[in-house]
């Protein structure tokens, strides 16, 4: 991506515009059809199937689904390195032994693509909520030879993608913190190769870029400096997109599914998502042609609203999760909202959208830095 298209689209999406009907869109994340799709209504559900087609499909190297990395289980290696010396080397035969031993754990996550819109469904938004089960990078490095002065750790994907993250944040977490994982199950089935698999690097609070997909490769090392695809060549001298890549605060309308669509009225329902990386949704507001903020209602706020639409084993895998008894919402997955505006004359209206966390960062007109705090999502939409 050249940095004038990296300019203009940072733009967009700090300004909320999504008005894009049939463009192809090239991000770092996939390449990404539009298609018209007004008037469709609905709440997305809480977690996001795997499949293809549903889950949105991410590749930071630019490649089609076809031309991706085809690993199996018995193919798959990790290795943990220090420069050219190999520190440790796992299968995937190891996961599952140390899962045997107890070692697995597994989250709720919400992954979003740092160049995700703010207007459309899930798919096509770059944001996606599943559950993720792997072993800890805290116990892969148990009994290794770790430098003792190390600061980062290189991480590498076969299909040849880079990124990195602090060494403290696997062996130092801050307090509270869900661990780093090398996860090989998404939503209680076996990872498959478009999610990454058969296993993928999993960081609780970070944008989508610094999960890699199809890992093979950790390196620790001394050296602090930038490294990675995103971190120096789509965002030099960024030091957020660097470490620690957080996912921002930031609320995306997925119903209606396209600016300026067209809905039936009178009454009109407004949905869609909100996410932070590092904290949790603590509310999110909606202002009808540039009225009075009112608070939606938010649908992921608590554990039985989300419980009882899961299949049986689905159920089971939420209750194994390591956030089962924490409150509700969660850092770092999303809350799914909705508001219904009753007798809305024909016409054009707009509704603008704005979320906060409980640290009481607020989405505002203009940000001060969209990758820490994003824009209010602004759309309008024409009443039939």
């Amino acid at each position: 991506m050249s940095e004038r298209t990296r300019r203009e689209f940072l733009r967009q999406l700090g300004l909320g515009a999504v008005g894009f009907l049939g463009i192809r869109i090239m991000s770092g994340c996939e390449f990404v059809s539009v298609e018209q799709k007004g008037g469709l209504t609905g709440t997305e559900p809480f977690l996001t199937p795997a499949d293809d087609g549903i889950w949105y499909w991410q590749s930071g190297q630019g490649l089609s689904k076809e031309a991706s990395p085809r690993l199996t289980p018995e193919s798959w290696r990790l290795r943990i390195t220090q420069g050219n010396d190999t520190l440790g080397e796992f299968d995937h035969a190891a996961l599952k032994a140390l899962e045997s031993e107890g070692k697995a754990v597994s989250y709720w996550k919400t992954m979003r693509c740092v160049f995700s819109l703010n207007v459309g469904p899930p798919l096509l938004t770059l944001v996606a909520n599943g559950i993720f089960k792997g072993i800890p990078l805290a116990d892969l490095f148990e009994g290794l030879d770790l430098p003792a002065d190390g600061v980062k750790i290189r991480t590498f994907g076969a299909d040849g993608f880079t990124s990195n993250l602090a060494l403290s944040r696997v062996l130092e977490p801050a307090a509270e913190a869900l661990p780093a994982i090398i996860a090989y199950e998404l939503n209680g089935e076996p990872m498959t190769r478009l999610r990454g698999g058969p296993a993928r690097l999993i960081i609780p609070e970070m944008w989508g870029y610094k999960n890699v997909k199809w890992i093979d490769r950790l390196d620790l090392t001394r050296d602090g400096a930038a490294f990675g695809q995103y971190e120096t060549v789509l965002f030099p001298g960024n030091a957020l997109i660097d470490n620690p890549g957080t996912v921002a605060l930031g609320s995306t309308i997925t119903s209606p599914r396209t600016a300026r669509a067209e809905v039936a009225g009178p009454d009109v329902t407004i949905s869609g998502i909100a996410v932070v990386g590092d904290d949790r949704i603590d509310r999110v507001e909606v202002s009808l042609d540039d009225g009075d903020f009112v608070a939606a209602e938010l649908i992921g706020d608590e554990p039985g609203a989300v419980r009882v639409d899961l299949s049986p084993a689905l159920q089971t895998a939420m209750n194994d999760t390591l956030q089962a008894n924490q409150s509700w919402p969660l850092p770092n997955v999303w809350v799914t909202w909705a508001i219904v505006f009753e007798g809305l004359a024909a016409g054009s209206h707009s509704v603008t959208i704005r979320a906060s966390d409980s640290q009481g960062r607020k989405q505002s007109s203009q940000s001060s830095n969209i990758l820490l705090v994003g824009n209010e999502v602004r759309m309008e939409f024409v009443v039939t």
